[in-house]
């Protein structure tokens, strides 16, 4: 082991937009897994981890710094990526302190962080970006797939990058699922598990120093179109057709509402071949996990690297006959995530899976708290670490939040073991879910006389969560400001 105070190194593999039952190992029966499987196997697998938003660059921020949404201010996504609300200045990222410890910091692909800080090293992507349909010229701006991917592809076979967008001009594309015209290895996500194990190479010139890589693939988000081979692994008339796609979705906030729709064969071939597409390019990154766990081993640095696993929301996949994300349905916040720690980090208690809630922005107090590096008083996310070794519980409830693209929704919602509770503002219906009866949320109990004492303890609950999530922001600000400002016995109100 290398002399570096015996500080681990960390590898973060995050997916886009990949719902909780993806895996072999979370029930799985159709998707191939093998690599995450045997990540489970060995590690911890979190059965009950929830994301703090459920679009793509708030989420981000709160795996970033450890805070939730209301904190960071990172709250929603513009329809033009450009301007969406960037990170502010003085929010600090994990990896910021984890750099002043003295670690090197590496990140390729997409990790939408706006703008990329904490990081010595980047080859970044904005992703795949359904919506584009030409690398440059849209309204919503310029394609995000980005210029690190553009001159790697350019170079592995010129004209290949334009290729993407050529494709998607076509009658094709309509529906955004279709095969993708490159090669495996020229697709986006192959480049990005490229690109983790040219880092780890380079790391491996200067074992002394610790590093932390966050990887972030592209996939399964749309446009889906993976490449040939993976796509023909998956039959679309295999695939499951969702139970709820004709089933009206009403007794929630109007918003959510949807009525009830035929499942006409049309229909039936755009739900199915989406979710076979959707497994494909689950399948070619399980590929690319597979390759960066091998070369660790071939680097010699298994037994030195804590590997997590995560994603930052869901997605519908025809339930209810939606798509996307910005919802507090299971399908959106309920999180696919393994921890791995090396024998060495382990204890006798080390558990194979855990059941309680677990918040996902967890991930930045646990590392740094193996790095060695004290947690700051304003962040939130608590460390994993007395979980993993069997001597302490999580907290036991996860807090989500979501504001919509129009600001005209603004959501927060409260998970415990047993129940969901969503708080939409006074002019809006509500939702509460009892998760043990109920997993598939079909019944809404916002309403029910029955439950009134569940939803005055879970609007007690959640504003104590906030008012306890405020004040050591606040604290940490005072401690910072003059003596004479923060001391309350000077002098007048001036």
């Amino acid at each position: 082991m290398p002399e570096r105070c015996g500080r681990p190194n960390f590898i973060i593999v995050t997916t886009d937009q990949q719902r909780y039952d993806t895996y072999g190992v979370t029930g799985n029966e159709i998707v191939s897994t093998p690599n995450f499987d045997a990540l489970a196997d060995r590690g911890t697998l979190f059965t009950r981890c929830y994301t703090q938003n459920t679009v793509c660059i708030p989420s981000r921020a709160c795996l970033h710094t450890g805070r939730y949404t209301h904190q960071h201010g990172c709250q929603y996504m513009e329809s033009e990526i450009d301007t969406t609300p960037v990170l502010p200045h003085w929010e600090t990222t994990f990896m910021e302190r984890l750099q002043a410890a003295g670690y090197y910091t590496g990140a390729c692909g997409k990790i939408h962080m706006l703008e990329p800080k904490g990081y010595d090293w980047t080859q970044l992507t904005g992703g795949k970006g359904a919506r584009w349909r030409k690398a440059w010229g849209e309204k919503v701006g310029a394609g995000p797939l980005g210029q690190d991917y553009a001159r790697w592809l350019e170079e592995k076979r010129p004209g290949a990058f334009m290729e993407i967008y050529d494709q998607r001009q076509t009658s094709d594309y309509d529906d955004g699922t279709l095969i993708n015209v490159l090669d495996e290895d020229e697709y986006v996500d192959w480049w990005i598990g490229d690109m983790a194990i040219d880092f780890m190479r380079e790391r491996a010139r200067d074992p002394e120093r610790p590093w932390l890589l966050w990887v972030g693939f592209c996939g399964p988000h749309g446009p889906f179109d993976p490449p040939r081979r993976y796509a023909e692994m998956y039959d679309p008339d295999e695939m499951p057709f969702p139970e709820t796609y004709t089933m009206e979705l009403s007794g929630r906030p109007e918003f959510m509402h949807r009525p009830a729709r035929a499942a006409t064969p049309e229909a039936r071939r755009v739900v199915q071949t989406r979710i076979a597409y959707y497994y494909a390019m689950m399948t070619l990154i399980d590929d690319m996990v597979g390759r960066i766990v091998g070369e660790l081993d071939e680097l010699a640095m298994a037994d030195d690297t804590i590997i997590w696993t995560t994603a930052d929301h869901g997605e519908m996949l025809g339930d209810w006959g939606r798509w996307g994300k910005g919802v507090f349905l299971e399908q959106v916040v309920h999180m696919p995530t393994i921890g791995f720690l090396p024998d060495r980090f382990r204890t006798d208690a080390y558990p194979d899976r855990y059941d309680g809630v677990i918040e996902n922005f967890s991930v930045a107090g646990t590392a740094l708290d193996y790095a060695g590096v004290q947690r700051p008083p304003e962040m939130q996310a608590p460390s994993l670490r007395p979980v993993l070794e069997g001597t302490g519980d999580s907290r036991g409830h996860a807090l989500t939040e979501y504001t919509d693209n129009n600001r005209r929704n603004t959501g927060i919602c409260l998970t415990t073991e047993r129940y969901k509770y969503a708080y939409w503002g006074t002019e809006y219906i509500g939702e509460l879910y009892d998760l043990q009866q109920d997993p598939g949320e079909r019944r809404n109990l916002w309403d029910d006389p029955g439950h009134a004492g569940v939803r005055r303890e879970l609007s007690e609950l959640l504003m104590d969560r906030l008012l306890h999530s405020r004040e050591p922001a606040y604290t940490s600000f005072l401690r910072k400001l003059p003596e004479h400002v923060r001391n309350p016995d000077w002098g007048e109100n001036r």
